[in-house]
């Protein structure tokens, strides 16, 4: 009797250990909240590279909900600072930020204090003003 039980315990284990060998090194992690913190890089395709105009914007978001967004062009360099909030709602995750004061380069479709962008499937940031054709993409900084 014991060496039935166990000849169908090891065809159940047999039966049940699975052969994957799906590659996981391609596979995209998403960011874990203590990942946000840091600086973002405008991104843009390698046919846009040496378009002075598609680096020109960067993110440096802080711990204490913070941030400065640098506009270098032109051999100019604007900076501007505010606040930041993070919300997550049904597996979609944006970052909503907060001016003092207004700037023409604070990017949205009317002339509101704040900025939105969502964090994609890639872990770029999408810029939300993309309705009024602003469609930055950021890219965490390595």
């Amino acid at each position: 009797m014991k060496k039935i039980g166990l000849l169908i315990l090891s065809f159940l284990l047999f039966v049940s250990c699975s052969n994957d060998t799906k590659d996981d090194s391609k596979e995209i992690v998403p960011f874990a909240p203590s990942d946000y913190y840091g600086k973002w890089v405008q991104f843009v395709d390698s046919k846009f590279a040496n378009d002075p105009s598609s680096k020109q914007f960067s993110y440096v978001f802080n711990n204490d909900k913070t941030f400065v967004k640098t506009r270098s062009y032109d051999n100019k360099i604007t900076t501007l600072s505010g606040t930041f909030g993070i919300v997550t709602n049904n597996n979609v995750t944006q970052f909503i930020l907060s001016y003092k004061e207004y700037n023409m380069i604070i990017s949205n479709c009317s002339s509101d204090l704040k900025e939105s962008f969502t964090l994609d499937k890639l872990n770029h940031l999408n810029d939300n003003a993309s309705a009024c054709d602003r469609s930055y993409i950021f890219k965490k900084e390595e």
